[in-house]
């Protein structure tokens, strides 16, 4: 059993999950003592870090479904397979996942060659936007604007409420990395070896 997922800490508690490959679990763990408060097993492994907001615990598993827990007892609140299912081969063969980024009324994450948003409250697909290849970026939401790179070299910014394509931005190679954000500035790195900046959106 190993974890390639990154750790999100909340409230308190330290969130992460595995990928055993007979069994895989996310875990809530107590960051003093490393007791395990509770885990919930999903059939697949966890390589995506999990996002957590306001009690709920949301991630993506390597079979492309994205589950939402209740953070303190890890009950299930929803699970939401992908809109567009990849082969199994695909999935056996696909090591890197997308992390879900979360605001007031949606969550996104790129699933297979486009990013989706869900609502986080009920899981239901509310639009999903194509990208040249897969998406293993994971997205960063800046006022009303979703940012995510692509295997097809560019970097997008869509438009958080609908997912239209508000522009793109062609590179020298993959982007699997996340952005960040400072300063006014949309910071992304490419597989190409250069840093880019993009001015943030004002709202």
């Amino acid at each position: 059993m190993g974890a390639f997922s990154s750790p999100a800490l909340y409230d308190g508690v330290v969130y992460v999950g595995n990928d055993g490959q007979h069994e895989s679990n996310l875990h809530a763990i107590d960051p003093v003592s490393g007791a395990i408060k509770w885990k919930f097993k999903v059939p697949n492994q966890i390589f995506s870090t999990p996002a957590v907001s306001k009690g709920v615990v949301y991630f993506h598993v390597r079979d492309d479904n994205v589950y939402a827990l209740k953070a303190d007892d890890g009950s299930l609140i929803w699970k939401t397979p992908a809109p567009s299912a990849q082969s199994w081969l695909s999935v056996y063969q696909d090591l890197t996942k997308s992390s879900p980024a979360v605001d007031r009324d949606r969550v996104y994450v790129g699933i297979n060659a486009e990013l989706v948003a869900l609502d986080r409250t009920t899981g239901a697909v509310l639009w999903k936007a194509a990208t040249g290849r897969k998406v293993d970026s994971s997205p960063l939401v800046v006022g009303s604007t979703v940012y995510v790179g692509s295997d097809d070299r560019s970097f997008y910014a869509f438009a958080a409420a609908t997912g239209t394509k508000l522009w793109s931005f062609k590179t020298g190679g993959r982007i699997s990395s996340p952005p960040t954000s400072g300063e006014g500035l949309i910071l992304i790195g490419s597989n190409d070896g250069i840093l880019y900046a993009f001015e943030a959106a004002t709202r």
